[in-house]
Formats: structure tokens, C-alpha cells, sequence
């Protein structure tokens, strides 16, 4: 069953080209997990915040960034805001006037934002004021990267676009082929060094000179296997990630690799599946799979360290690590998100937006707990208090 209903929402999205409800809006078996009780920790919000604006028709989230004291966030109707982040005030506000598809991406003095007709604007962080608007041609699909003098585009004809941060002038262009079917939605481009890393949906890995938009290397991680289209998607749609030394990307329906910056080389790989993204903890990489499943793995070896299968069948989101506890979190379907301990998997504590499905979960410096972003537009600032 849960193959048919993925199946159906990935070619109605592809072949169909309408905005079905995301796939982490699956209730992904055939009766949704009851909500598990924990108690020994109190989930309560400090504060919300109403964009005004559904996210249910968005074919992607428009995930918040946390930069400095300040939380940047976008709606799909074109309203991005500043709030600061431990209170929640609104700092500024403007209305684009565009139907946002991808963002918000920060960094180096600027917050940027695109929209399906393949704008992109630049906003001063400590006003909101325009620097610039600019076209790259095509829609965009992914959180545009700020690197250095640069910000990377992901659109969704496959090309990865070089702007020019300080003018939005297109500084390079490389293009890339589409595979005839894929998932809806593309991964966030990592910065190494001098290069920025891609994932595509063809299961590739790529590394592009920021500078040049020379691609240096591209090498299949991934190898489609199967009868149908269906069972041959690989996309790499979890925004790959660096800790340390170290290198995790995730491929729909096949593995999860870690690949050494410094040798250079895959370290481990172990058959799991997600299209959400990963986090890690001091010494765990965190993912939830497709099933909803969250696990723990060894990030030096790909061991399971733990498996939580008690919320399979809620929806859940991509797990993050709350810098600073010994706890972890995830959101579901029913807007409920549930704290589980680090390094065990325990269930500890659960709250309740309130406001519909929870589409993401993320963290940011100066605030002692955790955000999430609810589909009925509902930014929530939560804090975790142990039970007496």
C-alpha cells in the first residue's frame, strides 16, 4: 500500500506537474501509529508566529534559516520576515509579490529567495530592503547556497547556476540532463572548500568549482535498479551534509554513504532510504526513513546504533539534534513533535502545534530549544522542562 500511495504522488507530481501534498504528509502504512505518551519531559512553545499563509500547496517547504539572532522566513504567497529568535517580534517584513518556490538562504550579508518563475532577489538581512532582483531562466527547486562571492541556483531543468552575490549578475551556467521521471523537489548544494557538492536525482554526486562553474568530478553513488520507473528512482534529495571530516549523503531507495574529505574515498554505506535530510549528534548520524522509522548510525562506521519504529505511519519529519541536551526531536503528520534521548531512541517528551502538519524542524544559536514550521503557516519556538 505504501508503495502505491509514494508511487502515485511522485508520478502525479512529475508526469501530472500539479502541487500534491508533500510526501512527508503521508500517512505512510496502512493505519497511522497512535500517538505514543511520554511524560518525563514537558514540550511547551515560547512562542508562535503566523505568516498568514498556508504551506499545503507549496510544492516544497520553504524551510526558515536561523542566521545570527534572527530567523528569515518565506510563504509561499511572497511575504519573507526577520524575527528575532528568542522572542519571535517581527524585525521587518516585505511582500515580494512572487509565488516563492525555494529558500530562505543565507550568509555573507545576504538573504536570498526565488520563486517558480526562476526569480531570485537579494534582501539586506537587518532591513529587508532589495538589493537586487534578478532571473536565472528557469524554476528553482532547492535553498539557494550563499559561497562566498556566489550564490548557487538548483533549478529544475537540472541546471546549477552561478550568481554573482553582490549584483545578481549570471556568472556561469552548467547544465545537467533529467531523468524522465523523478521526485518532485531537489537537494540543498554543500559547500567544500572551493567547490560546492550536488546531488542530482540521477543518483550522481558532482563537484563544481564556485569560481568557474567548472564541474571537476561526477561520479554515480547510486545505481537505479528495478522493472519500472517507480522502483528505479535514486534521487538524491536530502541536502547532503558535512560533519567533521566526513561527508553523508542519502539516495532514495538504495543507501546512505559516508565519504571521507580527506581520503577522499566512500568510508561506509548501508542499505537505507530517505528523501529527508539527515542531521548528526556528537558522535550519531540521525535520519528518518521513508517508513518513518528514525535511526541512529555509527558516523565512523554505519552501525545501528538505535531504531525508534514506534512513530512508523505518522509522517515524520527530518530528525535534528538539539545543540546543547542529550535530546533529539522529529514533527508528524497530526502536528504533534516527539523529543527522543540521543543516544538511545527513547521516547521522552511530545507537544502540540496545533497547526496542522509539521513540515520541518531546524535550530539556530541563542535559543535553547527547538522551531518548527506547521503547514498552516505556524513558525513555533519550543522549550523542553523536566516533568516534576
Amino acid at each position: 500500500m505504501i508503495r502505491q500511495l509514494l508511487a502515485l504522488t511522485i508520478v502525479v507530481s512529475v508526469v501530472v506537474g500539479c502541487a500534491p501534498r508533500p510526501i512527508h504528509f503521508m500517512r505512510e502504512g496502512s493505519a497511522p501509529a497512535v500517538v505514543p505518551k511520554q511524560s518525563s519531559w514537558k514540550v511547551t512553545p515560547s512562542w508562535r508566529f503566523y505568516t498568514g499563509e498556508t504551506y499545503d500547496s507549496a510544492d516544497i517547504p520553504l524551510r526558515p534559516v536561523v542566521g545570527g539572532s534572527q530567523i528569515f522566513v518565506a510563504e509561499p504567497g511572497g511575504k519573507v520576515y526577520a524575527l528575532e529568535s528568542v522572542t519571535g517580534n517581527v524585525v521587518w517584513q516585505i511582500d515580494s509579490k512572487l509565488d516563492l518556490s525555494a529558500g530562505v538562504g543565507f550568509g555573507h550579508g545576504v538573504v536570498v529567495v526565488a520563486s517558480a518563475e526562476g526569480q531570485l532577489l537579494a534582501l539586506d538581512p537587518t532591513d529587508g530592503k532589495l538589493l537586487w532582483q534578478s532571473s536565472v531562466g528557469a524554476e528553482v527547486l532547492a535553498r539557494p547556497i550563499i559561497a562566498g562571492e556566489h550564490i548557487i541556483v538548483r533549478a529544475g531543468d537540472g541546471q546549477v547556476i552561478g550568481v554573482d552575490k553582490n549584483s545578481g549578475t549570471i556568472s556561469w551556467r552548467l547544465r545537467n540532463n533529467v531523468p524522465s521521471l523523478s521526485v518532485r523537489g531537489l537537494s540543498m548544494p554543500v559547500q567544500v572548500n572551493e567547490i560546492v557538492v550536488v546531488g542530482y536525482a540521477s543518483g550522481h554526486l558532482s563537484g563544481i568549482e564556485i569560481e568557474s562553474g567548472r564541474e571537476l568530478w561526477k561520479t554515480p553513488i547510486s545505481r537505479p535498479r528495478g522493472s519500472n520507473q517507480i522502483d528505479r528512482l535514486i534521487d538524491i534529495d536530502a541536502d547532503p551534509l558535512i560533519a567533521g571530516s566526513q561527508l553523508f549523503v542519502a539516495a532514495y531507495q538504495d543507501k546512505v554513504y559516508a565519504i571521507s574529505l580527506t581520503a577522499q574515498k566512500v568510508q561506509w554505506k548501508v542499505p537505507r532510504s530517505t528523501l529527508r535530510n539527515l542531521a548528526v549528534s556528537d558522535s550519531e548520524l540521525l535520519m528518518t526513513l521513508d517508513n518513518g522509522v528514525v535511526v541512529a548510525l555509527g558516523q565512523n562506521t554505519g552501525t545501528e546504533v538505535w531504531k525508534q519504529a514506534r512513530l512508523m505511519g505518522r509522517g515524520v519529519t527530518n530528525p535534528i539534534a538539539i545543540p546543547g541536551s542529550k535530546f533529539c526531536v522529529v514533527g508528524d503528520y497530526q502536528g504533534y513533535v516527539h523529543v527522543m534521548d540521543v543516544n538511545t531512541g527513547e521516547l521522552k517528551g511530545r507537544g502540540h502545534a496545533r497547526a496542522g502538519a509539521i513540515l520541518a524542524t531546524f535550530v539556530g544559536p541563542g535559543f535553547g530549544g527547538f522551531y518548527t514550521l506547521s503547514e498552516r503557516g505556524m513558525i513555533t519556538a519550543w522549550l523542553l522542562e523536566e516533568s516534576s
